[in-house]
Order: structure tokens, then C-alpha cells, then sequence
């Protein structure tokens, strides 16, 4: 039987499918009781084959967390993910849900009706605004969701990788003034990201682990 108070997170990589299981140590800390990983390595010729392989690592770690029936809040890999920062005039807040839609429809890769997205509104700067707007296919999550929940789970947020760092950094050092970089090197893709009083700014590059390990094969012929 699922426990009520305790909060099981998932992260769902390019080669890594982890999960955590937190309980409340007190009104605003959390402890971390488990923790669980497995690898997901497959050869490029049978990427057709990633979500079940990520399903049965899943599986894994629903089982030997003993998670099963509780609700899990996940992240995805930045690579599914588009990100933009949009500036936005001086409006009024009746406005501006509007106005983002339009800035969306302008800036996302694909009709609006063909993706889930979201937006969160950066401190403003003056009178200009900035939103950051997160999108990803619906196909796409709809799959992942699907095969998340087959395993005996119930979803509760979904965040990606990029922003779950971000809001972690910000919960960890909530009185850092400073600017800071924070890189995250993943096995197919480095997130980059910039934060300063508030207000950060990302950009994700399509190199990670696996080009590094590619290269020391290549030159040692291992």
C-alpha cells in the first residue's frame, strides 16, 4: 500500500532512469529514505525500442523501492524538451495569458494542439516582462506517461531536467546573490544554466558522456 506522506520522484534520462523516495523532515526540508538507478544502453539501431527498455527499468525500481500504487512526480530528458525565453511588453496581468499564447503559437516548433506546454513568468525588469516557455509533444508524453503508469503508478507533476535543476539550485541556496553557472553533463546532452537575482537563462548542447566515452574507444581502439 502506497504511503501518503512520503514522495517518490522519477528522473527519466537519455541512458539513466533514476528514483528517489523523500519523506518530510520538517515543515520545509525533505530527507531522501531511497534512492534507485538503472542504466538504459541501447545500440543505435534499436532506439525503437527505448520506452520499453525504459518501462522495465521502472519496473525495476518500483519493485525494489516498494512504490508500487503511490504517485510519482517525474522529470524528462532536455533533449524531448523545447525551451524558449520570450520578452513581453509592458501589459496588463489580464493580458498576459493571452499575449503568451501568441508568443507560443510564434516561438513552438509545432501547433499548439500538438503539444503540452506551460509558462512561468521571470521577475520583471523594469517594464518588460520575460516568460519562459516550456513545451514537449503530446504524443511523446502521453507514451511516457502511459508506460509509467502500467507499472503500477499514478503521476503527479511533470517538470524537465533542465528547469527540476534550476528549482533545486534556487530551494538549495535561497540567499545566493552572486552569479552562478550550474552544468549538468548528461550522457547525450550538457544543459548549461545561468542564474542571477531571480532570473536564469538556459541553452542545452548535444554533447554528453557518450561522446567522451566514444572518444577514448576510438583512440585506444578498446
Amino acid at each position: 500500500m502506497a504511503n501518503s506522506r512520503q514522495i517518490v520522484a522519477l528522473n527519466v534520462g537519455s541512458q539513466r532512469v533514476s528514483m528517489g523516495v523523500f519523506s518530510r523532515a520538517s515543515k520545509d526540508g525533505l530527507i531522501l529514505d531511497r534512492y534507485a538507478t538503472r542504466l538504459v544502453v541501447l545500440d543505435p539501431s534499436a532506439e525503437g525500442l527505448r520506452l520499453t527498455k525504459i518501462g522495465e527499468a521502472i519496473a525495476d525500481l518500483v519493485q525494489e523501492l516498494n512504490v508500487k500504487g503511490s504517485v510519482v512526480n517525474y522529470s524528462v530528458s532536455g533533449q524531448s524538451v523545447f525551451i524558449r525565453f520570450v520578452k513581453l511588453p509592458a501589459l496588463d496581468d489580464t493580458d498576459v495569458e493571452q499575449l503568451i499564447r501568441f508568443e507560443a503559437q510564434q516561438h513552438v516548433p509545432f501547433p499548439l494542439d500538438e503539444v503540452v506546454w506551460d509558462y512561468h513568468l521571470l521577475p520583471a525588469k523594469g517594464l518588460e516582462r520575460e516568460a519562459v516557455l516550456v513545451a514537449i509533444k503530446a504524443e511523446d508524453l502521453d507514451s511516457l506517461n502511459d508506460e509509467i503508469v502500467s507499472h503500477g503508478l499514478s503521476t503527479g507533476q511533470v517538470d524537465c531536467a533542465l528547469t527540476s535543476l534550476y528549482n533545486a539550485y534556487v530551494d538549495s541556496y535561497p540567499d545566493e546573490k552572486e552569479p552562478v553557472m550550474l552544468i549538468d553533463i548528461g550522457a547525450k546532452s550538457t544543459d548549461l544554466i545561468y542564474s542571477e537575482q531571480g532570473r536564469f537563462f538556459t541553452r542545452s548542447v548535444s554533447a554528453g558522456g557518450i561522446f567522451v566515452t566514444s572518444a577514448i574507444a576510438r583512440e585506444f581502439n578498446i
